[in-house]
């Protein structure tokens, strides 16, 4: 009887009250909704109230007038917590879209009640089991816009984009031509977002996704604190202004319906939860859908970016704006879903199906100490995931997980990967696993890239799973860790060395020779095309190339490759291949595909009409690299190359900017490298960084001699007094390491601070820098 009359009550104030729709932009919005200062001064005032478990920060500001951006965070010791990852967290976003104002409603709403009932269930269970953070409005600048009532029908942030000083605002629904759409400036895939005048359509300006991916401060701010926390659970409000989404609730994602995340079923259990909790207007439960376009949306990248399960909520219908009673009924009704969220991230609740869950830290099996590392489940698992890591502070991690079994696998630089198999995550509560890595040894390398005798520039590239890259002109020294790396060195002219490289611990040296590049084929893009065979819109062009012009798939328009697309370059001419010399194909690449499903190929053909495939990848790999395929099966033979794309995709938006290729060589020559060998003609009387730089107490100070001498070596503190001398007497040729054990020449250990190190040897001098840290 109650929920009839409430329903009935709603049907005749909706009759009253005209719903908000194109053409009728600019009504003034009712005064039961927050201006930006009084949701401010509440959450200030709940700081006050319940200051063991309420914080208020300001995350960041806002894009053209610096309007601090705040966000409460409500935990049952909110000092303690502050920074850690000791219980899950999870973000509510009240607001991106400044017309969208009920959420920013719910969220304070939200925030207030539990506060108000800290002492009672589940209130104190939220309270004290995890580490909830509140942001009533990410967009304060718009929002002003619409509570002043200047434009009720504004969505966007303040950017000028035309730079002229004012702010240029349309009350017509769409014509606002300053602004960026918050929701659409995220860098996953940002670039199919609309341009600022995106033809088609009324909303000529409303969805402009900005200038550049992540260019507004708005989204540093979120970046900024979800960086901190990584959210486990979260919700962004929205409202369709259309009510073609009205009561919805979407996950991300399955773009089209072809291209669902790894962790796709999971995330509709979520959306599902939620939205069967959350009643529509006529009494019926939300809707839930999948994501499925690409557009830069703050869901998807939060998935990407940090794992999290965000959750696009549309609440409301197309009365963006409706009056108290019924903003006041839908507040009340869209909070259910937020109860069950908040249910779903507790160790237990009978509330929900499940609350699994997977945890654990990380830490150095030597000296106990938490550590940062990359946790990658495998099962779920995607290439274009951006690290997932734990917490810098504590060493722990959360990974909401349906109910099965587990690999875990834990990587960090400077240690050995650690993997635990078959781990089982159970629906009735939190599964914990630990994880202990055991540290590598440092190693200190260095040496010399020469070419003919001659010291030469040169880029060494060495490939952990986080690349280290040296830019050097001869010698070089690298500090890292022990241990087996695919290294690459390339120098203009010269034979590149690509091999796997073993480092062993401590000190070594390790001279690479590459002797001259011999041309069998080249093409910089100079002199046109005309050696080449095109299929399809390849053009030259010289804003995306490494130097002069290089040649792209899709240039111009949108700037992305068509929908089942097949296009190709390949050599007019048959190339012949050497019998020796290790004949090497290399090229610079700049790519932009789906990942998986649009790959870029180089592929071989003896006949130029059956190819082989030498090389192949796909993805966002968008910054100029070298790329080789050896070209071994084929010496002593003519060749024809061809450089090719291929979209496999039911939908234009599934396509992405493509292929841009420069500087392709088929050469031959060699390359090699030699341990432990002085190399005459250079200077190898070298004094090397000390490792590890900072240090707790002990380090290695490695330096090498080029004739037999007496090397002297004197440490300074940061006042310039001497603390420390090493004498080891004559030492003959050769490379060799001082053992420093952080304590000056009365055997006293020194205290934390810079110090600075100055080796002689002959008519060698050299000073370095090294840190303790105690």
């Amino acid at each position: 009887m109650e929920y009839t009359m409430r329903l009935y009550y709603i049907c005749l104030l909706m009759a009253f009250f005209p719903l908000i729709l194109f053409g009728q932009a600019n009504l003034p919005l009712p005064e039961c909704y927050h201006t930006y200062d009084e949701a401010r001064d509440e959450l200030y005032a709940l700081e006050e109230q319940y200051p063991t478990m309420a914080k208020v920060h300001i995350i960041g500001y806002s894009q053209l007038e610096a309007i601090p951006i705040y966000a409460l965070q409500i935990s049952n010791d909110v000092q303690q917590l502050e920074g850690t990852w000791n219980r899950p967290a999870l973000l509510f976003v009240g607001q991106v879209h400044a017309e969208e104002v009920l959420g920013l409603q719910i969220t304070l709403s939200n925030a207030k009640e539990i506060l108000q009932n800290n002492l009672t269930t589940p209130y104190i269970k939220w309270i004290n089991q995890l580490d909830t953070w509140w942001v009533p409005t990410l967009n304060p600048e718009g929002h002003n816009v619409v509570t002043a009532n200047l434009d009720t029908s504004y969505r966007k942030n303040k950017r000028d984009n035309n730079e002229n000083g004012i702010f240029d605002f349309d009350t017509r629904v769409g014509y606002d031509i300053d602004g960026v759409d918050i929701n659409r400036n995220f860098d996953f895939n940002w670039t199919h977002g609309d341009t600022l005048m995106q033809p088609g359509g009324t909303e000529v300006y409303d969805y402009y996704r900005g200038p550049a991916p992540m260019s507004e401060s708005e989204i540093h701010a979120i970046k900024a604190l979800s960086d901190q926390k990584k959210f486990v659970y979260s919700i962004c409000w929205h409202s369709s202004r259309s009510g073609n989404f009205s009561e919805k609730v979407y996950y991300s994602f399955n773009w089209k319906d072809v291209r669902p995340s790894p962790d796709f079923a999971f995330a509709q259990s979520i959306g599902q939860g939620v939205a069967t909790s959350i009643l529509k207007e006529n009494g019926q439960p939300y809707e839930y859908y999948p994501n499925a376009s690409r557009r830069g949306a703050f869901h998807d990248w939060m998935y990407k970016e940090y794992g999290t399960f965000q959750l696009l909520i549309e609440v409301g219908t197309s009365n963006l704006q409706p009056e108290e009673p019924l903003m006041l009924d839908t507040v009340e009704r869209a909070s259910e879903g937020v109860w069950w969220m908040l249910n779903r991230a507790l160790n237990y609740s009978t509330d929900v199906p499940s609350t699994s869950m997977l945890t654990g830290t990380v830490k150095d099996s030597v000296t106990g100490d938490v550590l940062e590392a990359e946790i990658i489940i495998p099962e779920k698992h995607a290439p274009w995931f951006v690290a997932r890591t734990s917490s810098p502070d504590t060493g722990r991690f959360w990974k909401a997980l349906p109910q099965g079994n587990y690999t875990i696998h834990a990587r960090k630089k400077g240690y050995w990967d650690a993997e635990i198999d078959n781990v089982t995550v159970y629906n009735t509560g939190r599964t914990t696993r630990n994880i202990d890595l055991s540290p590598k040894e440092s190693a200190n390398l260095h040496g010399y890239v020469i070419s003919n005798g001659m010291s030469i520039p040169a880029k060494i590239i060495i490939k952990d799973f986080i690349p280290d890259e040296l830019n050097v002109i001869g010698g070089y020294q690298y500090q890292g860790y022990e241990g087996t790396y695919p290294i690459e060195i390339w120098s203009n002219g010269r034979y590149p060395y690509l091999d796997s490289l073993q480092i062993d611990p401590g000190n070594s040296q390790i001279s690479f020779e590459l002797g001259k590049a011999n041309v069998i084929f080249s093409e910089t893009w100079e002199d046109g095309t005309d050696k080449w065979e095109i299929n399809g819109p390849w053009v030259l062009q010289e804003e995306l190339s490494v130097n002069g012009q290089a040649i792209t798939d899709s240039w111009g328009g949108r700037g992305h490759y068509a929908q089942n697309c097949d296009v190709w370059i390949a050599t007019k001419e048959a190339i012949l291949i050497p019998n020796t010399g290790n004949p090497l194909l290399h090229f610079d690449s700049h790519v932009y595909t789906e990942w998986d499903y649009d790959p870029v190929t180089v592929e071989a053909s003896l006949d130029g009409n059956t190819w082989q495939e030498i090389w192949t990848k796909s993805g966002r790999l968008d910054w100029w690299q070298k790329e080789y395929a050896y070209l071994y099966d084929y010496a002593g033979q003519n060749i024809y190359l061809r450089f090719r794309l291929r979209d496999n995709s039911i939908a234009d938006e599934l396509t992405d900017p493509g292929w841009t290729i420069d500087n392709i060589y088929v050469v031959s020559g060699s390359s090699a490298a030699h341990k432990d060998v002085l190399v005459p003609g250079l200077e190898n009387t070298l004094l090397f960084q000390n490792y590890p730089n900072p240090a707790k107490q002990n380090t290695h100070i490695p330096y090498s001699l080029t004739s037999s001498t007496e090397p002297k070596i004197d440490i300074y503190n940061i006042r310039g007094q001497h603390v420390r001398s090493y004498r080891p007497g004559t030492k003959a040729e050769g490379s060799y390491t001082w053992f420093f054990d952080g304590k000056d020449d009365d055997g006293r250990n020194l205290p934390s601070g810079i110090y600075f190190y100055r080796m002689k040897a002959g008519k060698y001098s050299k000073t370095r820098r090294l840190v303790l840290v105690k």
